[in-house]
């Protein structure tokens, strides 16, 4: 099992040093990715997020000049949002920048007034999403690329510079809905859902398992992102992943032997340095025992 790390490209702690800080670290303690998240408007509703919410492949882009090895993730870029061309055109430049280094998260996203914010119907997020996985595939792979969809048109055209991953990026796409799931068994490489406990993530996985036969799809990863808290607090048992040292090694465990691939861990440690600390310990305490 691989383990990723979550970046502050949003929050209290979004910081282009404390962004840097983190990143670096997870290359030298040898996780094997670091990943950013996306927004692009906070309704004034959704305080939660903070009030910086930096652009996830702007981000990625500086981190791949400062960083050599460890892999770089979007869990998730909101696809509806953006063109798929222009979209197709960012990723495969990052990826050739980056030594094929991108893994790519996708989702159709949630927030409805950022939609409204955005000019794009809500209504008709699922049907985009579906049509630009298509489009960034088709431009990826073809060498004289041409599309003919419901929102998207071109042919006659060149599109360079192709990924330098084959035949592209991994594609994992988010979402816990069955919806999601059957759009992550058909156009991607892999599901990322969000949060889900063992026993869930079991049921869950009953559906990918079938729609995998259904379509003679072998190749699939599942990944996972979870929060992680190492402490002395008495933490809900539906935490897997927070609490005493022991509790979390058994967590790890349970997901590792349910068939979770990659693990993209949120810290959940107060500050900035106490992320960094639970880093360490989760390198030298808790992963050798995995």
């Amino acid at each position: 099992m691989r383990f990723g790390i979550t970046l502050p490209n949003f929050g209290k702690y979004a910081d282009k040093n404390e962004i840097i800080k983190i990143a670096t670290a997870a290359q030298e303690l040898e996780f094997d990715s670091v990943w950013v998240s996306d927004h692009i408007v906070i309704p004034d509703t959704h305080e939660g997020f903070g009030e910086v919410f930096y652009d996830p492949i702007v981000t990625l882009s500086y981190l791949a000049s400062i960083t050599k090895k460890i892999k770089l993730g979007t869990s998730v870029i909101i696809l509806p949002y953006r063109n798929p061309v222009v979209f197709a055109k960012m990723v495969s430049t990052l990826d050739q920048l980056s030594g094929g280094r991108i893994i790519l998260g996708i989702g159709a996203g949630w927030l409805e007034k950022e939609f409204q914010a955005l000019s794009i119907a809500f209504s008709k997020r699922g049907e985009i999403t579906d049509e630009s996985l298509k489009v960034l595939k088709t431009l990826w792979t073809q060498e004289n690329p041409s599309f003919a969809g419901r929102n998207f048109q071109f042919s006659d055209i060149k599109f360079l510079p192709k990924p330098i991953q084959k035949p592209y990026p991994p594609i994992w796409i988010g979402g816990g809905s069955d919806k999601a799931i059957e759009r992550a068994v058909t156009y991607g490489d892999g599901w990322h859902p969000v949060g889900l406990t063992p026993e869930k993530l079991k049921e869950k996985l009953f559906i990918i398992q079938d729609h995998l036969r259904k379509q003679k799809k072998e190749k699939f990863v599942i990944s996972l992102r979870r929060n992680l808290e190492i402490t002395d607090k008495e933490i809900d048992g539906n935490d897997t992943l927070r609490g005493s040292v022991e509790k979390i090694v058994r967590g790890l465990k349970e997901y590792k032997n349910i068939g979770v691939d990659h693990l993209l861990l949120h810290f959940l440690s107060g500050t900035s340095d106490g992320v960094l600390n639970t880093m360490k310990r989760f390198s030298k305490e808790i992963r050798p025992l995995i």
